[in-house]
């Protein structure tokens, strides 16, 4: 698979893995985030790229060496909307126009 992303460091180390980034990433153990790979290759390997996108990676694939299409992890939606049905019950029913004639008499209310 290819790399996409260029490794993480500071520019301000003095020792040459430093500047280049080596050292933090072999330190932190850290693999990149974005990998591109071809769509025969990503056929072959769909298990472990649905893994290491699970994680938080983002596999590009790629056709005659131009992507086609991103894999990513799936957000979650948080938790669904639920109802209180005991609050609602005990809400005090209010009674007015009906939606008729509210309709009624905003059309009629028009130039």
């Amino acid at each position: 698979m290819k790399q996409c992303a260029p490794p993480v460091g500071y520019p301000q180390g003095t020792s040459e893995g430093a500047k280049t980034g080596v050292v933090l990433r072999e330190v932190a153990g850290l693999e990149p985030q974005s990998t591109s790979i071809n769509v025969r290759a990503a056929k072959d390997q769909l298990s472990s790229l649905l893994e290491q996108a699970s994680r938080g990676a983002e596999i590009i694939i790629t056709s005659d060496g131009h992507p086609k299409a991103r894999l990513v992890p799936v957000r979650s939606r948080g938790k669904p909307y639920s109802v209180d049905w005991k609050w609602l019950r005990d809400q005090p029913l209010v009674s007015g126009p009906s939606a008729e004639v509210l309709i009624r008499v905003e059309r009629d209310g028009r130039d």
